[in-house]
């Protein structure tokens, strides 16, 4: 069985094509096509499935696609063994929930890529529910995300801090009444997936009080919610170090609310089976390093 074989299985799962898995590598479409039919072969099932126009894993490949995730991390470490010795390399994939990688991770990434400029890092936002999918799957090595009860007896999971909550809006339109009891808020709530732990705790937060929202509307980025929300269209609920440049700027304010004393932890997790490369440590000591005063803001 070729590693190459393994590589290019891990990639046209992270990639989602044939033809991007190909870019990925620096290889042709049809070698990776080669590739993927010599490891069916050797393994005697099939791994993918056509669905319209994806390529879908089988059962049998989900399960591959793990135990291949493992071979490849022990190739890796023994390709490693003097990596200690001399100047860092290979790739490191990070998962990282959206605010968070847009409002906490600058330090983060600058001192890692100061110390590993020969590591080709690889970072991707992604919600709980879609980490929760991709961790397992070796689709990346590590994630930074958020979540309550959240302990895969598979991961390994490490709180890194805390962060609180706030309910902000516009400073050209009056806030929301999030406080009173047995009421409906009129004013629309902007937020984005329905997993998200900051909108479950605040939805449930107002449900224990009788409060009812009327209006909801779903967006997918961090950006286009804030921008709504500046535009004073609608009030949202984020992390407080996500919009204190924004308060105190005075392009928005707060609105008290039953979730303000909720606290939500941030994670790191990997899989158990994977063995932390020397790239992999770096960014976890640099995480411990700058995350935590990032979020405290």
């Amino acid at each position: 069985m070729d590693i190459k074989c393994l590589r290019t299985f891990q990639a046209v799962v992270q990639c989602g094509t044939y033809a991007r898995a190909a870019e990925h590598l620096g290889y042709t479409q049809s070698t990776v096509t080669v590739h993927i039919k010599q490891l069916e072969r050797d393994l005697g099932i099939p791994l993918f499935e056509r669905v319209g126009r994806r390529m879908v894993l089988t059962q049998k490949g989900a399960e591959a696609l793990t135990q291949a995730a493992d071979i490849i991390a022990a190739v890796d470490r023994l390709g490693s063994l003097a990596a200690a010795e001399g100047e860092l390399s290979g790739e490191l994939r990070v998962d990282v929930a959206e605010s968070l990688l847009c409002y906490a991770m600058n330090e983060v990434i600058s001192e890692f890529r100061e110390r590993a400029p020969g590591v080709r890092l690889r970072l991707r936002d992604g919600s709980l529910a879609q980490i929760s999918r991709t961790l397992p799957h070796a689709e990346c090595d590590l994630s930074l995300l958020y979540a309550v009860d959240w302990r895969p007896d598979d991961m390994v999971v490490e709180t890194i801090a805390h962060v609180s909550t706030v309910a902000v809006v516009a400073t050209t339109v009056a806030p929301p009444d999030l406080q009173t009891s047995g009421h409906s808020v009129t004013m629309p709530f902007i937020i984005d997936e329905p997993d998200s732990v900051f909108r479950i705790g605040f939805e449930r937060s107002l449900a224990e009080r009788g409060i009812d929202l009327a209006d909801t509307m779903e967006l997918w980025t961090t950006h286009a919610i804030r921008r709504l929300v500046t535009l004073g269209m609608g009030f949202t609920i984020a992390p407080r170090f996500a919009v204190v440049d924004e308060l105190a700027a005075g392009q928005l304010q707060t609105a008290p609310s039953p979730s303000d004393d909720l606290a939500f932890p941030v994670l790191l997790a990997y899989r158990k089976t994977t063995w932390l490369t020397p790239a992999a440590q770096l960014f976890i000591e640099v995480v411990k390093k700058h995350l935590p005063a990032a979020l405290s803001r």
